[in-house]
């Protein structure tokens, strides 16, 4: 029998090895990504996530704005205190990595985001169109793996790099969450986004996985690739996708990018749309991106409902009103800022949403690859016993013929591998009798 010194022995060993799996970023598993949660704001129907920042003494929680094509992180630093803060000097490498643009002076007492000679980069608050040249600093950030079923570990993740919102508020207007700091999240492909530096400090794929909810329970993010389980379904949603390239667009779509680069936004390549099985017309050269990086099709977290080029929105909404007359589907009046609305009582409810007629996107692939998107993502409820087809009007000249927004990607596994350019995406979630509200987190 071991002796009570030797038992002792042996159980500080085991809590040094737990302590030191959960707080080394490089100690994941072949079957272990990186998890954030996602929430949906049910009155601005925006999309955020939520971490911890800080040295452990004196964590800030932070609710941020997700934003796919965003290309950095940002929040608020006003009520955020803490003594593992480093701010990056004007020209420094870490600002350049960063795309750095100004010098930044502060005449108030030093704290983070308030440092002479520090770093300054742009952001972007796409929900007001204000923007601010923000300290970029590095703090530990707080984030969580998963296999996929359920959350893992927790792990400490020094010299996370992110911009610093003190003396710049307005940055911070409108943006969802509510505890005691808001900001963004970006996604895009950049060097200091989310998924570039997660990827890079722990060694994982560089792709992530999106499942967005509809209501309140919580979505995924998940970072460094698959499985992705949800629950009552056994089997690993990422066997289950669908792909098509991303598509580069040569021209900024940002504010905030410099003249010159190409867009940091995801676009995919829209061959065709059909409702139920027949093609819309529409002049098709609206969904090439040309020269000056106008039209094709965008995805987009931030935009509430797709919206489309008139051109294509107009014939669209009038074979969808055609086809739904036939199905005995009662036309009554349109309520803003949708063109076509139903009586919802004569469109019998699915496990998919109401039984309207389905719209496909039809998309570039060796085969032909189809979006497609049934009553739950392509109807909405505007008000009692009514439902609105849920598409917008883009107008008659809009930067981008098709921007296609989060209530039609909600309930479904888009997962973006950067280093192949191609999206991922799994049919609605709701088929097969689950969705992404999974709660692995609270």
């Amino acid at each position: 029998m071991a002796s009570s010194q030797t038992l002792t022995t042996l159980f500080i060993f085991s809590l040094l090895t737990i302590s030191y799996a959960a707080t080394d970023p490089f100690k994941l598993t072949k079957q272990t990504n990186i998890h954030f949660p996602i929430r949906k704001n049910q009155t601005s129907l925006q999309y955020y996530t939520t971490f911890e920042a800080g040295n452990p003494q004196s964590r800030t929680k932070v609710d941020a704005l997700i934003d796919l094509g965003a290309q950095t992180v940002f929040f608020d630093c006003q009520p955020y205190v803490s003594s593992s803060y480093k701010r990056a000097a004007c020209r420094s490498n870490r600002c350049k990595k960063a795309l750095g643009s100004v010098c930044l002076w502060c005449n108030s007492t030093p704290r983070p985001g308030c440092f002479n000679n520090s770093c300054g980069v742009n952001a972007f608050n796409p929900l007001t169109g204000a923007f601010a040249e923000l300290e970029l600093g590095e703090d530990t950030v707080r984030v969580t793996s998963s296999d996929g079923h359920s959350i893992r570990l927790n792990y400490d993740v020094p010299k996370f790099q992110f911009l610093c919102a003190y003396l710049y508020v307005n940055v911070l207007y409108d943006l969802p969450g509510s505890n005691t700091a808001k900001g963004l999240v970006g996604l895009a492909r950049t060097q200091v986004s989310l998924v570039s530096q997660i990827s890079s400090l722990f060694s994982v794929a560089k792709k992530f996985a999106l499942c967005i909810p509809s209501d309140k329970g919580l979505g995924d993010i998940f970072i460094g690739g698959g499985p992705y389980y949800m629950p009552p379904r056994t089997e690993d949603q990422s066997l289950n996708l669908s792909s098509t390239l991303l598509v580069i667009n040569p021209v900024r779509t940002s504010p905030v990018s410099a003249y010159g680069e190409a867009s940091d936004d995801y676009f995919i390549n829209v061959k065709t749309i059909e409702i139920d099985g027949k093609r819309v017309s529409f002049n098709s050269s609206l969904l090439s991106i040309d020269s000056n990086g106008v039209g094709g099709t965008m995805i987009s977290t931030v935009v509430p409902y797709t919206t489309l080029h008139s051109s294509i929105y107009e014939p669209l909404v009038k074979d969808f009103v055609k086809v739904a007359a036939v199905d005995g589907i009662k036309r009554v009046a349109s309520v803003a800022p949708f063109g076509a609305c139903f009586d919802a009582k004569t469109a019998p409810k699915t496990i998919a949403g109401p039984a309207v007629p389905d719209i496909d996107l039809v998309l570039e692939g060796k085969t032909i690859v189809r979006f497609k998107m049934y009553g739950s993502n392509t109807m909405v409820e505007a008000k009692k016993n009514v439902i609105c087809l849920a598409f917008v009007d883009g107008g008659a000249e809009p930067r981008t013929s098709i921007v296609l927004g989060g209530h039609q990607l909600e309930n479904r596994v888009l997962e973006f591998d950067l280093a192949a350019s191609k999206l991922g995406f799994t049919n609605s979630l709701l088929i097969l009798n689950t969705t992404c509200s999974q709660h692995r987190q609270s």
